[in-house]
């Protein structure tokens, strides 16, 4: 089981550049020669219209989709002894996320479940999400599987200047803390009443070619945008407007809802005596940055206030690859060595597709701790010398560049893991990164880069440790934006 994107919420989420009636819709290509739409609008911040797009139970609908046969009966997406997601009849039933399979057998016997520990549908659905959406406006920032970042700031300003000032502006959708859309001076705010249309025809386009239904937030942020998309589900939108934001964040009820305090930030806080979202609000700024340091700090607070100006960044291709899987107990060499063999041949078989040479191995577990139940990861990395790295693109050598890689990743689990005294582990995690084209193999036909059409790469770190990197969205998360225990790359 890879963890891109995975419903097992063991990983916390961070933006890649986190510290933390209208004119019908067309594709780009055709309706927009401008080449500064492949550029992050350079409106002010309270100008910018953001959309997140988030998919209703995605591994669900993706089953769904493949066996229309399930769609009116409870389904459950198992993996391991957890149910990682489940449609919505199956919540009708109370079955929830993360949930085990035995509880949600009992909750609901009549519950279908569907095994989900290989994510290659998953993953290339994904992918044609992603590609729909770049097809309209390059501006796409993928989260994770199942969210899609959108800057269509651009769009709307065209929209705008083509539309007459006779017209009446309307809402597409909820409004947040409004009675109503319709009951909303629209005319007051242009921009955001035109994104709501956009984000409307998107997710007709989205549910028209690909089938899949979903929820969407507008926003002048990031940050607003996805806060606001869960207000409505399934298959709503929601748009804030800018005099609502203090209501948005003082509805969050912790610490750890407020965009950017994961697990690890929320224990920091909890130790200055910090409970709730107003308490960060207030918290001395001087007091906040003796703790984590001056940047973190004022970035902390203007989270907590919903100021986030971060732009949305076209991901390109991922710039690593992981898979990994979770268990009850591991505590032998033996298994280690087998399940990290069993890992690499998947990966490998994943890199050879992708066409590009990875350049550094990275190794992480996880220990078993009954108060750290989740966080607990370690990792060790090492570079992958080139006569090996050169073997994983073309096939592997025939298992030759797996048995290599074994060596190393052992090598490398010795130095976190003493081995001769009693270990329990209850995951696994073998990631390539720093990956590099091979010629033309990484923008040739079935490449990873041939999904988009923009390249750069993400440039997000963890604003609190320069070697932390950018962890995985999982779509059991609500919304976690930093996490600073053992670093995760982003992977796909």
């Amino acid at each position: 089981m890879d963890n891109s994107g995975d419903d097992t919420g063991e990983d916390e989420t961070e933006w890649n550049n986190s510290y933390v009636d209208s004119v019908p819709l067309r594709p780009a290509a055709a309706s927009v020669s401008d080449a500064s739409l492949n550029r992050t609008s350079g409106a002010t911040p309270g100008e910018r219209v953001i959309l997140h797009f988030d998919l209703d139970c995605f591994y669900a609908q993706v089953e769904m989709l493949r066996n229309p046969a399930l769609r009116d009966v409870p389904l459950g997406i198992q993996q391991k002894y957890i149910i990682v997601t489940c449609n919505y009849v199956a919540r009708g039933h109370g079955v929830t996320k993360l949930m085990s399979v035995t509880d949600a057998k009992q909750k609901c016997p009549q519950l279908v479940l569907v095994k989900g520990e290989d994510l290659t549908h998953y993953r290339d659905i994904s992918y044609k999400l992603t590609e729909l959406l770049v097809s309209f406006c390059p501006l796409v920032e993928r989260l994770g599987f199942d969210e899609n970042f959108m800057d269509i700031t651009k769009m709307v300003e065209r929209r705008l200047a083509e539309t007459p000032a006779s017209n009446r502006f309307s809402f597409k959708g909820h409004v947040y803390n409004h009675i109503s859309a319709d009951a909303t001076k629209a005319s007051d705010h242009p921009r955001l009443a035109l994104g709501s249309h956009v984000a409307a025809e998107l997710r007709d386009a989205i549910h028209g070619k690909l089938g899949l239904t979903g929820c969407a937030g507008i926003a002048t942020s990031k940050l607003l945008a996805k806060l606001v998309s869960g207000a409505f589900k399934p298959n709503q939108q929601t748009t804030l407007l800018p005099e609502n934001v203090g209501d948005i964040m003082g509805s969050l009820s912790g610490l750890r809802q407020v965009p950017g305090v994961g697990h690890q930030t929320a224990k920091r806080l909890q130790a200055l005596g910090m409970v709730g979202v107003k308490d960060l609000q207030l918290f001395p700024l001087n007091d906040l940055a003796k703790e984590f340091g001056g940047p973190a700090a004022r970035r902390l607070r203007s989270l907590a206030l919903g100021v986030d100006d971060s732009p949305v960044a076209p991901t390109g291709a991922p710039q690593s690859l992981s898979d990994e899987d979770s268990f009850k107990k591991m505590s032998t060499t033996r298994e280690v060595s087998e399940k990290i063999q069993e890992l690499l041949s998947s990966l490998t078989e994943r890199m050879h597709k992708d066409g590009r040479q990875p350049q550094t191995l990275r190794l992480t577990v996880r220990r078993y701790s009954a108060t750290n139940k989740w966080f607990g990861r370690e990792s060790r990395q090492c570079p992958i010398p080139n006569h090996v790295g050169q073997k994983i693109p073309s096939g592997g050598g025939d298992g030759v560049a797996v048995r290599q890689l074994v060596a190393l990743a052992m090598k490398l689990f010795h130095k976190m893991v003493d081995c001769s005294a009693a270990f329990h582990l209850t995951l696994i995690n073998v990631c390539f990164s720093n990956l590099q084209a091979r010629g033309a193999a990484a923008g040739g036909r079935g490449s990873i880069t041939s999904f988009f059409t923009q390249s750069s790469p993400p440039k997000g770190t963890d604003i609190f440790s320069p070697q932390s990197q950018v962890l995985q969205k999982s779509p059991a998360d609500d919304f976690m934006l930093i996490e600073i225990s053992s670093p995760v790359t982003l992977c796909y």
